[in-house]
């Protein structure tokens, strides 16, 4: 026979360890989802190797808002890692670029969404994100691969670019929370709770 102090612990490391594997499943789907759209990413022409649509940041985004800081993070990290396995770039300069890029529109996106919430919607946030993956790659290349100062006069053209799709995947990814709202959640704690 459990004492009623044990029922209340055992049922208290149930409920953790549901809530753990919850969210294990939820950002295994979130990096599924994300390789999946940077594959179709990659199957879309741009006029430029360095212009990306970003769609695959969507995922980064809904994990972000839905999970937290750390599992955006991880999110990111698993979809260029898989990505580039799967499309054969692992350790190139294709690699690093969109590593570093990744990385670092992540950290900005969440240090925008803890604390500066309350004056940007997500469509902002995520604007911020493409801007921080487009300037960070751009800065790169320069230092590592081209070398040339007149690529810093393409950067206007690339955040033009990075305006429209972080706009884009802004919207969609907002969509895609408020519907998770609805749908009265994901069975976990959700850290946001008024969206835009």
């Amino acid at each position: 026979m459990l004492t009623a102090c044990e029922e209340y612990f055992y049922a208290k490391n149930m409920i953790g360890t549901t809530e753990d594997i919850r969210r294990i499943v939820y950002i295994s789907l979130l990096v599924a989802m994300s390789i999946v759209l940077h594959t179709l990413e990659q199957m879309i022409p741009l006029p430029s190797p360095w212009i990306k649509l970003g769609i695959s940041n969507i995922a980064t985004l809904l994990a972000l808002v839905l999970l937290g800081f750390k599992e955006a993070i991880i999110v990111t990290l698993l979809r260029v890692l898989i990505g580039s396995i799967l499309f054969g770039t692992f350790l190139s300069p294709t690699f690093m670029l969109s590593l570093m890029g990744g990385i670092s529109s992540a950290i900005v996106m969440g240090l925008l969404y803890k604390f500066f919430q309350r004056y940007f919607s997500l469509i902002g946030i995520s604007l911020f994100g493409a801007y921080t993956h487009t300037t960070i790659v751009i800065i790169l290349v320069y230092y590592f691969i081209i070398h040339h100062k007149e690529l810093f006069y393409l950067l206007p053209v690339f955040l033009f670019f990075s305006a429209v799709t972080g706009i884009i995947n802004g919207v969609i990814a907002n969509k895609l929370v408020m519907k998770v709202v609805e749908e009265k959640g994901l069975g976990i704690n959700l850290l946001q709770k008024d969206f835009y």
